[in-house]
């Protein structure tokens, strides 16, 4: 084989390798049903960290404190994506308030199941189905809000985990949201028996321990079809983050395989 051949077969190598995995930057962030302000400046805020999916918790639509406005659209319009979806958990002041995502990728199909849930609000799980044009395989992307109460937890975790089992193992799932668990205890010992934590699984950060408190999470299916490239959670000096919210968005940006 001539020289230039072999050159030509090396690049058609290292580009067939390069174009092998695809990124996808997820995000999950509570805002506090936008109380601290609106739709328009998380979006703003959210925007230059380019997420291809967000999920949110704490969600107002058309409620008399979001001055009537539906504030997962008003994200959506800000990040210039047009597929997002609500999932009421409650009627509230004179609207509605629950979960939702938003989604750079087009979807084949929209999941909804209501967990064991205490009192008015009705916790939800809400899953996008991505158009596999986008990745080559079927991706599925899980947002939730869980009890902060233990009343029902043992239950609420196991309902998760038999709908969370409904779908195919060979599927990538990703499950996002506010958990109200800590890593310390015996609710996440049981999450990671199925799911990789994104966070703890991002290597340039050589410090992380289970003793950081966190409840914001993004855990990936146990599958070597995805990879964590890097995870944060947003808090740079930009602007002040407490003005927007009592949590703070987390980041997990993954390559596809």
């Amino acid at each position: 084989m001539s020289k230039f051949k072999k050159i030509l077969l090396s690049l058609m190598i290292a580009g067939a390798t390069v174009s092998w995995a695809k990124e996808l930057r997820l995000m999950t962030y509570n805002i506090y049903g936008a109380r601290l302000t609106n739709g328009r400046k998380l979006g703003e805020s959210i925007k230059p960290y380019k997420p291809d999916f967000v999920s949110l918790q704490e969600v107002d639509k058309y409620t008399k404190r979001s001055k009537f406005r539906d504030v997962t659209m008003d994200i959506a319009a800000e990040l210039g994506y047009q597929y997002y979806y609500f999932q009421k958990s409650r009627n509230y002041d004179g609207g509605e308030y629950g979960i939702s995502f938003i989604s750079r990728y087009p979807l084949e199909k929209i999941y909804s199941y209501e967990l064991p849930s205490d009192g008015i609000e009705r916790r939800q799980v809400i899953i996008a189905e991505l158009d596999k044009k986008a990745f080559g395989k079927k991706v599925l992307i899980m947002n939730t809000h869980l009890d902060f109460q233990t009343k029902l937890k043992a239950e609420e975790m196991d309902s998760l985990d038999v709908f969370t089992n409904f779908f195919d193992k060979d599927d990538i799932k990703f499950l996002s949201g506010d958990l109200n668990i800590l890593p310390t205890t015996t609710y996440y010992s049981g999450l990671t028996r199925n799911w990789r934590d994104t966070y703890m699984e991002d290597k340039k950060e050589n410090l992380r321990t289970l003793k950081d408190p966190r409840i914001d999470y993004i855990f990936g299916s146990k599958s070597n079809k995805w990879k964590v490239k890097e995870s944060y959670f947003i808090k740079d000096s930009s602007q002040d983050w407490t003005k927007l919210s009592d949590h703070l968005p987390y980041m997990a940006i993954v390559d596809i395989k």
